[in-house]
């Protein structure tokens, strides 16, 4: 028998059977089902079909998300006003955006409310009133309805308003969450037929339902539970939460 042969019959073979399953992977990946962006094309239209049109792009799905742990974190009044009447006006030389951000800053500081999860979200100026709000982020997602305002004028915090949630936690299990196309499905179903929405914004934030914390004024330290969900804005700033836990 004619190893020589035999071998070189032997490897040619098998390169034959990896050049056979190569291709066979490559084209079984290649038409493994839909992309996600064929998924949000059909969804797309299929939207337009009930009468809700989405501008731009969906936003991608964070596959899997753990609860947040928050605390309801209240300021006292009496120390709030004092801080407030400790003020030193800015000259008014200081009185622009910058100066008037570096003041707010160094307020909430004095209060020992200032910490990486407080985040600028606008500032607005109606003649010589200006208005500073900002959001509560948690590793850059934003924590609903939790939030600090300052109004300042001639130099000085006048109204000082906030509600705050203070992240304590992650849950220890992360669970799947809906894509934004699921959402929007989810919207859709639950809309009038007749009226037609404009989608302006979407993100995905963690959410508590308001009815949980309305009229909380006690002092008492009090837990709770955000979830992740879907943050509509649609058809001139209206706003709907989607619940995006899959289950």
């Amino acid at each position: 028998m004619d190893w020589t042969k035999a071998k070189t019959i032997l490897i040619a073979a098998l390169l034959a059977t990896n050049l056979f399953l190569f291709v066979t992977y490559v084209v079984v990946k290649a038409d493994g089902g839909p992309t996600e962006e064929d998924l949000q094309a059909e969804t797309i239209a299929l939207l337009e079909e009930k009468q809700i049109y989405v501008r731009g792009e969906l936003p991608l799905m964070r596959p899997h998300m753990p609860v947040l742990m928050v605390e309801y974190d209240r300021l006292d009044p009496e120390f709030v006003q004092e801080k407030l009447s400790e003020q030193t006006p800015l000259n008014d030389a200081y009185i622009s955006r910058e100066g008037v951000l570096k003041m707010t800053e160094a307020f909430l500081k004095s209060c020992e409310i200032w910490s990486s999860n407080v985040v600028l979200d606008k500032f607005e100026q109606d003649g010589a009133v200006a208005t500073v709000s900002y959001r509560n982020e948690y590793e850059g997602i934003l924590l609903e309805d939790s939030y600090i305002i300052c109004r300042v004028e001639n130099g000085m915090i006048t109204e000082f308003e906030r509600f705050w949630l203070k992240p304590v936690g992650l849950g220890e299990s992360k669970k799947a969450t809906i894509s934004a196309s699921a959402a929007l499905i989810n919207l859709m179903r639950s809309k009038d037929e007749r009226t037609a929405i404009i989608v302006e914004d979407m993100e995905m934030v963690y959410w508590l339902n308001p009815t949980d914390y309305e009229g909380y004024e006690g002092e008492e330290v009090i837990f709770d539970t955000a979830l992740p969900a879907w943050k509509v804005i649609y058809s001139d700033g209206q706003v709907r939460h989607i619940p995006a836990y899959s289950e």
